[in-house]
């Protein structure tokens, strides 16, 4: 059976070592704050090592990364080097270098290596990737990704760092392709240079699968009302996956036809209707995708290429909002 050592103990990182006590995989859990660790390992009844005891140890056979970013690429590296297979709570890496870097590093070793972009796992999701596949709603016009809320102003990552890795990698596996173009824009009220909300958008090569396709991702943590929703258009309907609403209401699909009229063009839709979903939390789905990835040795759905891809759209957006930001006057909220 595999055991696995979390590293973190944070609000994330115990959502995850619970998922995987309730998975009966959970072997140790580790924080750089060894009474964090004992509380958490004591809930759950295992053992809370210090770092190199748990890489030196045998009977743990993979590590889940839930640290913060800038520690990511370093933990990452030393699991693969005792021999661990690995988990890695997104981003990947704080840079694109050390992401290519950490990729040269799994790609000599044997191990399994994920990165944890946890929407690629929601049974709404994969619903509506599976829709979009099938040809049902035509080739894609557009696509639309917000992510709001208030809360969890961040000094170290921005908001588009913080909220939308999860949006670029789905929209990337919609896409098939990498973005041509990236703009982005943002404002940074509350630390200087770490924006607040940004908008980004993402254009596709003309040419091949993604056929012309436009993205736009709006990301804040100052927003007065929570909204976490993909909007996916294309030629013949739409389907909405919307994280906040209820189980039966996560993903809505519309068809709908535009006419050419003697009094110019005429769209028109059909009834909304709401698409069946298995009710099962992603995360669950998505740690056990890890766990038979490391029984099995198959590669995840969300490796380390896919994590690089991601990468790379996220170090163009990171770009372009440093430049943008660097032209604009400071500003606050009072």
């Amino acid at each position: 059976m595999t055991r696995i050592a979390v590293v973190g103990c944070g609000a994330w990182g115990r959502n995850l070592i619970r998922t995987c006590a309730e998975l009966g995989v959970l072997g140790a859990v580790i924080d750089t704050d060894p009474a964090a660790a004992r509380r958490e390992a004591g809930a759950w009844n295992v053992p809370a090592p210090s770092l190199a005891q748990a890489l030196d140890d045998a009977r743990l056979d993979a590590m889940i990364v839930a640290a913060p970013a800038p520690a990511h690429a370093a933990l990452c590296r030393l699991a693969l080097d005792h021999g661990k297979d690995v988990f890695v709570e997104k981003p990947l890496a704080s840079d694109l270098a050390e992401a290519e870097d950490l990729a040269a590093h799994v790609a000599r070793s044997d191990r399994v290596f994920m990165v944890g972009h946890l929407l690629r796992h929601h049974t709404a999701f994969e619903a509506l990737a599976a829709i979009v596949a099938r040809g049902e709603i035509g080739p894609l016009r557009y696509i639309t990704a917000s992510r709001l809320s208030l809360g969890r102003v961040r000094t170290h990552e921005n908001a588009f760092l913080s909220l939308s890795p999860h949006d670029v990698s789905m929209i990337l596996a919609l896409a098939g392709a990498a973005p041509l173009t990236v703009e982005a824009a943002g404002r940074a009220f509350v630390t200087p240079g770490v924006a607040d909300e940004v908008h980004a958008d993402l254009g596709f090569p003309p040419l091949g699968p993604a056929g012309g396709l436009h993205a736009h991702i709006a990301a804040s943590w100052l927003s007065p009302f929570k909204e976490q929703k993909l909007v996916v258009v294309g030629e013949t309907g739409s389907l909405v996956f919307d994280d906040v609403r209820p189980w039966p209401e996560k993903l809505m699909r519309r068809d709908h036809t535009v006419a050419l009229t003697d009094a110019g063009p005429l769209a028109a839709g059909g009834e909304p209707r709401f698409v069946d979903l298995p009710a099962e939390p992603p995360l669950t789905r998505e740690i056990r995708h890890f766990v038979q990835c490391c029984q099995t040795r198959n590669a995840p759905i969300t490796g380390i290429d896919e994590g690089l891809r991601v990468q790379r759209v996220l170090e163009r957006v990171q770009a372009q909002l440093k430049r943008h930001l660097d032209q604009l006057p400071a500003q606050s909220i009072p």
